[in-house]
């Protein structure tokens, strides 16, 4: 028995670093793309620019493991199908359950290092990955002015652009912003219609030539009200040392992506806590609401909430409300509730960070569990496809692949903004999966057909009655 189970893991191995191959290989693509675009417009250095390659393959893997599982799955034990070894393996007395339990424990073998990998392995590179990007897009800022978005050239200016010609460096609707100081009001506001960006990498230096505009500025700071503006044809801005070597920072912050299990949990319980201190002063704000509203309604106590009456058998309540004391304490109360309602906002966007974080969690485990259900799922699929060839077997793990992914992308999205249980949101395609796979199984093991076609009915020529073939 042990030599028919090596023979089916032998028989997948192959297919399965075909698969991991090429799915790593199509997810490359832009990465490729942008490691050629470090050399042409950022000027990194090669190794530089390969540790940005290399660590970009971290996060692929979780995507391209399971679905390589899948595809040795399905071409493997199709070939075995379709040369009949299948077939001989059950004539002998060995059924699918056979087939599939040194699948099934390879599978499980490959997720436990996979969950192990998105434990140990990926939060670190991801965060390398992360410091790296960092590092390379400070590098030549004047290269980095993009369309429709701000663009810090240095500490005191800000640049914004509504659109950009790479190749002449002509720029349209430009807005700059200059500050004495970081974090200075009242900053000088520069607008023109047009303009053009000439970088001088020699003299490590940036001219931007504006047409067309004017200058908002204060020129007295002492003298917040006096304004003045500066209609100009032409101005030119020098930029000196508009260009940064690489240089490590050596950013300590993480995202929820950087994080391992430890770190996610520790988060999800800091957001959890503050849920919790958020809830208790809302309840408080509440208990307060309630105890104005019952002193109003006591007449024993109701001067404690809109004052002593001088003259309580001629002074009716009704003048009391024309002085504004109870109009007063209206305004008090609204406050109050507005606060509580503010106070609960935030408690709302406690609950998200504290599902993002949840979401990761569940992830490092739910994908690595997908390695599993597609095997359970790909044995009685091969078995069902091996006489429509290889290239049916690729497509199918494709189809089931997409699907899967669909679930886990809506599934985080739902979760990411609070509409779904983080928990249920990354394991519903594997339920899903799993629910579908178990069927398919046993209906396989008992040689059924997956899809019940209709047939129609053969009719005697004589008699006229019908036949069921």
């Amino acid at each position: 028995m042990y030599i028919i189970y090596r023979h089916l893991i032998k028989s997948a191995v192959g297919p399965f670093f075909f698969g991991l191959f090429t799915i790593t290989f199509l997810l490359m693509i832009d990465v490729l793309f942008k490691y050629v675009d470090l050399f042409v417009s950022k000027g990194v250095p090669f190794l530089v620019a390969t540790k940005f390659l290399v660590l970009s393959l971290g996060h692929t893997f979780a995507l391209s493991v399971p679905m390589a599982v899948l595809i040795s799955i399905l071409m493997g034990i199709g070939q075995l199908a379709g040369d009949h070894e299948i077939t001989a393996m059950k004539s002998c007395g060995i059924s699918l359950w056979t087939v599939l339990r040194p699948l099934l424990l390879g599978a499980l073998f490959i997720a436990a290092a996979l969950a192990a990998y998105n434990h140990y392995v990926f939060p670190e590179s991801n965060h390398t990955l992360a410091n790296l990007a960092y590092d390379i897009n400070r590098k030549k800022p004047m290269l980095e002015i993009q369309e429709q978005q701000f663009t810090e050239l240095n500490d005191n200016m800000t640049i914004y652009v509504q659109k950009k010609d790479d190749l002449t460096g002509e720029i349209r609707n430009v807005t700059i912003i200059e500050k004495e100081e970081p974090g200075a009001l009242g900053p000088r506001t520069t607008l023109a219609t047009w303009g053009r960006i000439v970088p001088d990498h020699r003299n490590n230096s940036l001219l931007i030539e504006l047409h067309d505009g004017e200058i908002h500025d204060r020129p007295d700071k002492d003298a917040p009200d006096k304004f003045q503006v500066i209609r100009f044809g032409q101005h030119n801005l020098y930029i000196a040392n508009a260009e940064r070597d690489f240089k490590s920072s050596g950013r300590k912050a993480r995202s929820d992506r950087e994080m391992n299990l430890r770190d996610l949990w520790d988060a999800a319980a800091k957001e959890r806590e503050q849920q919790v201190e958020v809830g208790g002063r809302v309840a408080e704000l509440g208990q307060h609401i309630v105890n104005w509203q019952y002193q109003l309604l006591d007449p024993k106590r109701r001067g404690n909430v809109v004052g002593p009456v001088a003259n309580p058998g001629a002074e009716p309540l009704i003048r009391v409300l024309a002085d504004g004391k109870l109009k007063a304490l209206r305004t008090k109360v609204q406050r109050a509730g507005d606060q509580a309602g503010y106070q609960q906002k935030i408690a709302a966007s406690y609950h998200i960070k504290e599902s993002k974080y949840l979401v990761e969690f569940h992830k490092k485990f739910a994908i690595p569990f997908a390695c599993v259900v597609f095997a359970l799922l790909g044995v009685p699929m091969a078995v069902t496809a091996s006489r429509s060839g290889k290239g049916v077997s690729v497509s199918m793990a494709i189809l089931i692949y997409t699907l899967y992914y669909l679930f886990l992308v809506g599934g985080e999205k739902f979760a990411d903004r609070g509409r779904l249980d983080p928990m249920l949101a990354m394991w519903s395609a594997n339920i899903f999966l799993v629910a579908v796979g178990i069927p398919i199984f046993f209906r396989t093991v008992r040689e059924g057909a997956l899809f019940h076609l209709p047939t129609r009915t053969k009719t005697d020529s004589t008699t006229g009655t019908g036949a069921t073939p």
